[in-house]
């Protein structure tokens, strides 16, 4: 142990027994370090690297000091932006900042030339870190861009500065390691950031400046003559590719026909799909199932069309009949079309629910495409004269269209490709309001029937969730807490390798010596992949998956060569009888140096290998079909 190490002994112990305080202390640490004014008088960056060191000695969990270290980073620069916007030049005449005129200066520089990227910038430049958000709110910055600035660089602030005090708190050996590479990653991580940064706006630009012309080239309103009428919806789509939302529909429309030649070309569930249904299945205990299944009350039949009429309704009392009209429409066709498509095609759903007692086909999601359809008509009514607030609400509606189709992933009811079908026709024809409405530039808004249809919604769906109808909660299938028999393992991505042996026994353990469990996943062993000299034995296993469980038991044996090893994971599996089985997969890790990574590469055994290593006679377990030893993947990514 080194000297340091010695010294900084007590604070680690005390952390150790006092957890709690660690998160507050970086919290504060961090408010203070990008407080205006403040931040110019105390080390942050120091601060931010001894409170990693006393975290990463004490073994604390990692993940709740990163969440600590964004929220008061956030909480400060928030705090610096309102004083900038509350006080504007009178910032100049503090004292404080009289001693400091070459930051405010410097901070005024580097937003005036980079516009809301300087608060990206600025998080990561010492001098003008503390008064950059005063700054941009003292010159006028819109509070929804700087949030978003805010937010997004404290995610990649955080670990930038408390991951290397962590590393050299947990072991200086262990720091001199791996802090090469982990340099290297984080610059990668927000040279990645800057370039999309910098690669979004050369894209949508172009995209809207297309869209412009082919506007200009159509015209303002439709050819004339007797097709007029029904060329003003398909008319109003195109030159809708001016903006942003215009391209969103025209992706919604791609999504729509992807997923239906997908349906009806290749109607079985993709590998990735069937890996995903049972992770939600293995996953899903009674909290989980029946908080999705309040979500999931959103998409119903009865709210949906409660909240849809009150739309109608009220935009028919302001005299909109015809918006009113189209608004119900849009909901009514998502929905009839939904229904049309499952009952026509028929395609099976999880579980084998299709054919059983209120479940019909699986592809789309009415579910979804009724929530998209309505929040979609929603926006259409919104105001648009704030941009910022416009998409703000665009994102929320999103993240709510998302939550509600998502909730049929996570009840076992659907597909993941359902859903996407789903979202995308009802924004298809939610859009319906905004493509018949007139050649008005600007035309008139509605938020108070977008509100009431909202509140409507809510308390319609509430109120299905307490009655217990018209969607019971015990008509969906319960979670699976064991995997079921199998000769072949059900990875994330699919159908993967077959098990090399079935054991029926009510535990199990190799028989043979040398089989050892492998270094628990703690972020000090994590880091270690990482490390230019990999060593098998010190390496935690790269967590797989079947039917959505890991594995029950892991061991590793490691020969003489440190860069190779074994890997024996056990699950526990129940056949129909409740006999408890043990399906066991067994490979062959190389692990060797890399550039940034190690490359791992897995072989699977032959039979000779499997009974030379499991030491037990095959008259004790069942075999599945060998195969040669070949090469059974070479990514870095758990399965």
């Amino acid at each position: 142990m080194s000297s340091l190490e010695s010294a900084l002994e007590p604070l680690f112990e005390w952390l150790s027994v006092n957890p709690g305080w660690a998160g507050v202390i970086i919290g504060l640490i961090a408010l203070t370090e990008s407080l205006a004014l403040v931040g110019l008088i105390v080390p942050g960056a120091v601060l931010m690297f001894l409170a990693g060191a006393a975290v990463g000695g004490s073994n604390i969990a990692i993940l709740p000091m990163l969440l600590w270290a964004m929220a008061g980073a956030i909480v400060g620069d928030s705090l610096s932006y309102w004083l900038g916007r509350h006080y504007r030049d009178q910032l100049r005449t503090l004292p404080l900042v009289r001693r400091y005129p070459q930051a405010m200066d410097r901070a005024e520089q580097l937003f005036l030339r980079h516009g809301g990227k300087s608060v990206v910038l600025g998080r990561f430049i010492g001098p003008v870190r503390p008064v950059i958000p005063a700054v941009v709110g003292m010159l006028g910055m819109p509070p929804g861009r700087f949030l978003l600035a805010n937010v997004g660089s404290a995610i990649g602030w955080a670990p930038a500065y408390l991951l290397p005090g962590i590393v050299f708190g947990a072991s200086l050996a262990l720091a001199m390691e791996v802090m090469g590479r982990l340099v290297a990653w984080l610059a990668l991580g927000f040279g990645g950031f800057l370039l999309l940064r910098w690669l979004i706006p050369r894209i949508d630009r172009p995209l809207r400046l297309l869209g412009n012309r082919v506007a200009r080239a159509i015209g303002r309103h439709p050819p004339p003559g007797d097709w007029r009428r029904w060329l003003h919806g398909p008319h109003a789509a195109v030159r809708a590719l001016r903006h942003r939302e215009g391209w969103l529909w025209w992706l919604a429309l791609l999504g729509v026909i992807a997923t239906l030649s997908r349906a009806v070309l290749a109607p079985a569930p993709a590998g990735w799909e069937r890996g995903a249904v049972a992770l939600f299945d293995a996953q899903r205990s009674e909290s989980l199932q029946a908080f999705a299944w309040w979500l999931t009350q959103a998409g119903g039949s009865l709210p949906i069309a409660l909240a849809t009429l009150a739309l109608a309704a009220l935009l028919a009392w302001q005299g909109q009949a015809r918006r009113a009209v189209h608004a119900l429409l849009g909901v009514l066709l998502a929905v009839a079309l939904g229904l049309a498509l499952k009952h026509g095609l028929g395609l099976p759903r999880p579980a084998a629910l299709t054919g059983t007692a209120g479940w019909s086909g699986a592809y789309p999601s009415v579910h979804a495409a009724a929530i998209a359809a309505l929040v979609t008509a929603w926006l259409t009514l919104l105001p648009l004269s704030a941009r910022g607030p416009y998409r703000g609400l665009m994102a929320l509606a999103g993240v709510g269209v998302a939550a509600v189709a998502g909730s049929r992933l996570v009840l076992g009811v659907h597909w993941p490709m359902d859903l996407v079908a789903g979202i995308s026709l009802g924004v298809v024809l939610g859009a319906l309001p905004a493509l018949a409405a007139t050649g008005k530039r600007r035309p008139p808004r509605f938020p108070a029937a977008v509100s009431v249809s909202a509140g409507v919604l809510v308390l319609a769906a509430a109120g299905a969730a307490v009655l217990d109808w018209p969607d019971p909660l015990d008509r969906y299938p319960p979670g699976s807490p064991w995997p079921e028999p199998a000769s072949q393992r059900l990875g994330l991505a699919g159908p993967a390798a077959p098990f090399v042996a079935v054991i029926e026994a009510s535990d199990w353990q190799p028989p043979e010596p040398g089989w050892t469990s492998p270094p628990a996943w703690r972020w000090q062993s994590a880091l270690r992949w990482i490390s230019p000299r990999p060593d098998a034995a010190r390496l935690p296993v790269l967590p797989r998956w079947h039917a959505g469980h890991r594995p029950d038991h892991v061991w590793i044996s490691v020969g003489e060569n440190a860069r190779q090893r074994w890997v024996l994971r056990a699950w526990q599996a129940r056949a129909d009888d409740g006999e408890r089985l043990w399906l066991i997969d067994l490979e062959r890790a190389v692990i060797k140096p890399g550039v940034l990574l190690p490359r791992l590469r897995r072989y699977r055994p032959d039979p000779a290998q499997v009974d030379a290593l499991l030491a037990s006679p095959a008259s004790s377990r069942s075999w599945m079909p060998p195969k040669p030893p070949l090469l059974m993947t070479t990514t870095r990514s758990p399965g």
